[in-house]
């Protein structure tokens, strides 16, 4: 008897930064995922989590360039899963909502263009002239547009 082998899945489990989790990257939710539900408080304990392991490392005169030596803030896994050409998140899209909720409030704090156009990068990216947010959620569009621009939005 014979059995038939399923090709096996492969699992990156490595350590990534925010860039290179966001950078150029698209990202959808799949019909069956919960839609965003982190209140004030989770938001808040994930800022202070950040805060903290930041001012860890960090001591008054440091240099900008001293942050690539601190210490590295793990953030829980996140779960992706590639269909048809394209990557779902299965796990982390709370994480990976509010951290792109957090760009867009650093973007519209920093005054150095250079600085807004690398947090830009990891807000949204363009393909064929039309740029588009890299959590791609077509529900959340216009709400995203809206903050990013600065605009009310009523929705």
């Amino acid at each position: 008897m014979t059995t038939a082998l399923r090709p096996s899945r492969e699992i990156d489990g490595k350590g990534r930064t925010v860039r290179e989790l966001l950078a150029g990257r698209k990202y959808s939710i799949d019909y069956y995922q919960r839609e965003y539900k982190w209140q004030r408080k989770q938001v808040a304990e994930l800022i202070d989590d950040l805060a903290a392991k930041f001012l860890e490392s960090h001591e008054k005169g440091n240099e900008r360039s001293a942050v690539a030596e601190y210490g590295h803030y793990f953030l829980g896994s996140i779960i992706v899963s590639d269909k048809d050409g394209q990557k779902f998140i299965i796990d982390g899209q709370q994480r990976l909502t509010t951290l792109t909720l957090l760009l867009i409030f650093l973007h519209h704090k920093l005054a150095d263009a250079e600085q807004k156009g690398q947090i830009a990068d990891l807000i949204f990216s363009q393909k064929y002239g039309k740029r588009s947010f890299n959590l791609d959620i077509p529900e959340r569009a216009a709400c995203m547009e809206a903050l990013y621009k600065g605009e009310d939005f009523d929705g």
